[in-house]
């Protein structure tokens, strides 16, 4: 090994320069001579009418290089998130990582750590505000599919409870053909008009790929519905390695390419710059215990491929990462959290889903959220880097503090102890064991569940009476369009203000 080369420093890149460009050039061949599935006639129209080769009797669709690499250029690097107050929030793909909560968690692991249950509308608006409380946790998502929610509402009584809940921008999504017509109902009472919906975007739409290489009637409506109304999107490959996409790695990784292509072409055929996230949710087949993990560690090398084929076209890309496939909060709980949580930082991951999950994202737990909200600000403050400059370099320091010296009453600690090291943790121990013992010897879990109870009495950030009254409304009005009437909605209304 040479000396004194940079050559020799290390780099996480999974694929190198000449395999990122192979794998798009073979991704490009697939959309032009294979093609993909779109189960709805209106986004047929629309590719066809942009250009690309439609079979209406297989409904599958073949898109020319050309149409693919204008959509990638079309589509923008970063765009403008905003709160419920309206107020600018971030700028999404600025280079940032952010984490929100897993999502979909039909189950929640109970205060006790061992019992699991289904999830209801009280669980989900706790952990929204835990979420809120957190600043390690940048967005709320739709995290626990409340055992109240008909099936017939899609996600809208979800997005109802998180906007009574926080402030913090929505990630969302539907599972029904017509769930992003209702969640703009909901978002125009909340926001005040039509216009705030489309010009301070507070939620992104997450949309799911059916694999292998399928847009079903849902999520290609779901395309066509939110760039119509200008929702963010982001799209979402949630293959099986082995199952649903390719057993070996780099096939799924070129799978994945040509899905979330194929969902970007027609997002950008639409109205061309409409923001557009590249996202995904691997898994992998385990041949051994038919299970499907998603923190497995060939879960995360599909992650690293796919997150350099996005930053390759240049977008802000989404994962999932930081929980875990443990069905308790142990050991791999913690090293699969970990582990995942810090690769999705060194690739530059812009959006992680996943604190506070367990069991394939099936479960959520409230306690492992803040607890992963430690660790996530610890990855926030590795993120920020070393301060590099004459003061913080302290070389005139060292010369005056010199051999067998003291730094701790130094003027220069006491001016940057605080900017150099994270303070932030609410459950971590950094003690030594006996103040630990004098105070308890509390574990990780036990001050966690400190924490959410004196969350739980706090009161919420509620929105006012005339914007509850107005998504009082539009959700009554969405529950008479969806067919469940007006008592439904009046009756949900009301379980969500008991629970």
């Amino acid at each position: 090994m040479s000396k004194f080369e940079f050559s020799n420093m290390p780099e996480f890149t999974i694929l190198n320069e000449k395999q990122i460009k192979d794998m798009h050039e073979n991704a490009i061949d697939l959309l032009e001579n294979l093609g993909i599935i779109f189960q709805y006639d209106e986004a047929l129209k629309i590719m066809e009418n942009g250009g690309c080769e439609v079979d209406w009797d297989t409904k599958k669709v073949k898109i020319p290089r050309q149409i693919v690499e204008k959509s990638i250029k079309d589509a923008p690097s970063s765009f403008k998130l905003y709160d419920r107050n309206g107020d600018e929030y971030c700028t999404f793909g600025d280079g940032k990582t952010r984490f929100n909560p897993g999502s979909s968690a039909g189950n929640v692991l109970d205060h006790d750590g061992t019992t699991v249950r289904l999830s209801n509308v009280g669980d989900l608006k706790l952990l929204t505000k835990v979420a809120d409380s957190l600043d390690s946790i940048d967005f709320i998502s739709s995290s626990i599919v409340c055992e109240e929610a008909p099936g017939e509402l899609g996600s809208q009584y979800l997005y109802y409870t998180e906007m009574r809940n926080s402030t913090k921008p929505i990630i969302g999504g539907s599972t029904d053909e017509d769930g992003v017509l209702r969640t703009f109902e909901l978002l125009k009472a909340v926001l005040g008009n039509e216009d705030n919906v489309r010009n301070k975007p507070y939620t992104i739409f997450d949309i799911c790929v059916t694999s292998p290489l399928k847009w079903s009637t849902i999520g290609a409506k779901n395309i066509v519905d939110c760039v119509e109304r200008d929702i963010p999107l982001e799209l979402i490959s949630a293959q099986i390695t082995g199952a649903t996409g390719p057993i070996t790695l780099a096939g799924a990784v070129l799978q994945h390419t040509v899905e979330i292509l194929s969902g970007l072409v027609l997002a950008q055929i639409i109205k061309p710059g409409h923001p557009v996230v590249y996202g995904g949710a691997p898994c992998i087949f385990n041949m051994k215990t038919m299970y499907t993990p998603m923190e497995a560690m060939e879960s995360s090398m599909v992650t690293a491929g796919y997150a350099l084929m996005g930053k390759y076209y240049g977008l802000p890309v989404h994962t999932y990462a930081a929980m875990s496939d443990a069905k308790i909060i142990d050991y791999q709980a913690g090293s699969e959290t970990a582990r995942s949580g810090l690769m999705a930082l060194m690739l530059g991951v812009d959006n992680v889903s996943g604190p506070g999950g367990l069991n394939v994202i099936a479960e959520m737990s409230i306690e492992k959220l803040v607890m992963d909200a430690d660790y996530i600000g610890t990855l926030k403050h590795l993120e920020k880097g070393i301060r590099f400059d004459d003061s913080t370099l302290a070389k005139d320091v060292i010369f005056k503090v010199g051999s067998a010296g003291n730094y701790m009453t130094n003027k220069h600690t006491l001016q940057n102890y605080n900017k150099e090291q994270y303070y932030g943790n609410l459950v971590m121990n950094y003690q030594d064991r006996p103040t630990w013992n004098k105070e308890g010897n509390k574990s990780i879990f036990d001050k966690s569940k400190e924490y959410v109870e004196k969350i739980k009495v706090m009161e919420n950030k509620d929105l006012d009476d005339a914007k509850i009254e107005a998504l009082n409304k539009a959700f009554i009005d969405v529950c008479i369009e969806a067919g469940l009437g007006e008592e439904k909605g009046l009756e949900l209304i009301d379980t969500y203000n008991r629970s």
